[in-house]
């Protein structure tokens, strides 16, 4: 239910924000989730409290995720590339999307084996860092650009 709802706050979002700053706040959120996940993990004894803020926290997380980081990633991957490519390119994000997907689902229940809980969140903290330092130096904004300003923008920083 949170994830059907998120996603509809952030399709309604995406048409009245800027993607980047929407991107950024949604992968902040989900690191800052992840994180107290770690935390949690480490300082609150097992049992029901840590249990309800643990389910809490990962509330939290699909509600950045499918509220900010995912609409807003899909609609940036179809306004990013050049049109000669853009099947191509868009086909080639989507498979390393779903790929890192499975890659993800596949290797948590090891991670979680042999690091631990608060290790394997803390794995994942440490991605999201890098991600959110990925959009902040390289993703620029697209809302109400034209396909022309965003390839000369970019031929210019990265020539």
């Amino acid at each position: 239910m949170i994830s059907v709802l998120a996603t509809f706050v952030g399709i309604y979002l995406l048409g009245r924000v800027n993607r980047r700053p929407m991107l950024l706040v949604g992968q902040a959120g989900t690191v800052t989730a992840l994180l107290l996940v770690a935390v949690v993990s480490l300082v609150v004894p097992e049992g029901t409290t840590r249990a309800l803020l643990v389910l809490a926290l990962t509330v939290t997380f699909l509600a950045f995720q499918q509220g900010a980081t995912s609409p807003v990633t899909w609609l940036m991957l179809a306004e990013i590339f050049p049109l000669k490519m853009r099947g191509f390119a868009f086909g080639i994000a989507s498979l390393t999307l779903w790929a890192t997907n499975f890659a993800v689902g596949l290797t948590f229940p090891v991670l979680v084996a042999e690091l631990g809980i608060a290790a394997t969140f803390g794995v994942f903290v440490v991605v999201g860092v890098v991600a959110i330092a990925f959009v902040a130096r390289f993703v620029p904004e697209t809302r109400g650009r034209s396909l022309e300003s965003l390839e000369s923008e970019l031929r210019a920083r990265y020539s």
